[in-house]
């Protein structure tokens, strides 16, 4: 699998197998294309070569439901704190009392709880990637794609966030 533009090969040459349980990290330096290549595994982005496959499928809109990710910087809509997470659930089909439940835990898990009817993008930084990495989790992704986090946190934000995963 591969991926260019302008003339330029971005990615190349990718034969990646990700197993069911594990944790795989992608390391290099600023600008290998680790962000271009989470992009694209998660269908943001289509390949210019290969595929990406999911369960031994093409990659399509049903398997891009069993996944989520968290990028760099958070991506908010413009509602409530509890909002942000209500219209990722209901895209989910979570409806009613489990949609609610499912907020309420992941409020409490990032310690949003009393912010909930807060607009989320008035939130720090911090409260910011809490909000997003508490709405990837409560999709409750097969896969979840974490693109750096908490790489512009300050280390209370940092070990706040890291929290959600334990």
């Amino acid at each position: 699998m591969g991926f260019e533009t302008g003339g330029l090969k971005l990615l190349g040459g990718i034969d990646l197998q990700i197993r069911r349980g594990a944790r795989t990290v992608i390391m290099g330096p600023n600008g290998a294309g680790k962000s271009l290549l989470l992009r694209v595994l998660h269908g943001l982005i289509s390949p210019t070569t290969g595929q990406v496959f999911w369960q031994r499928r093409p990659l399509d809109k049903v398997a891009r439901q069993a996944q989520a990710m968290v990028f760099q910087r958070p991506v908010l809509l413009r509602r409530s704190v509890r909002s942000n997470l209500k219209f990722a659930l209901h895209v989910r089909g979570k409806k009613g009392r489990e949609r609610d439940s499912l907020i309420n835990r992941s409020l409490a898990a990032a310690g949003l709880t009393a912010l909930a009817h807060r607009p989320a993008r008035v939130l720090s930084g911090g409260e910011q990637q809490r909000l997003a990495t508490a709405r990837a989790l409560a999709s409750q992704p097969e896969l979840l794609f974490l693109d750096e986090p908490t790489s512009g946190l300050d280390p209370a934000s940092t070990a706040a966030s890291g929290e959600l995963f334990l």
